[in-house]
């Protein structure tokens, strides 16, 4: 399975190609969005919980402000990528 680095990588470059078909890769590129939208909408969720349990409201200045401690970042940084690999597990093909 490709790692969340070289699907990074692969995304930032201009055309990624995962396919010889477009509308495979167009699809890929689909998902990949949606995937990163889930991402950042499970990381405000975490942190308006976080926000809860301290007692402050959940505004949007509170929550874009948040400071990420270290081993939080590292933590939502892995979760990010296991929920990479498995909605990709089965799609692309094996390198």
């Amino acid at each position: 399975m490709e790692s969340l680095k070289g699907i990074i990588e692969r995304q930032q470059q201009a055309s990624p190609k995962y396919f010889d078909d477009p509308q495979k890769d167009a699809m890929i590129a689909t998902i990949l969005s949606l995937a990163e939208e889930v991402c950042v909408l499970r990381d405000r969720v975490d942190t308006c919980r976080r926000l809860a349990e301290s007692g402050e409201p959940a505004s949007d200045a509170a929550i874009d402000g948040f400071e990420i401690p270290g081993e939080l970042l590292e933590q939502r940084l892995c979760a990010h990528t296991e929920f990479f690999e498995a909605t990709l597990a089965g799609l692309l093909p094996e390198s």
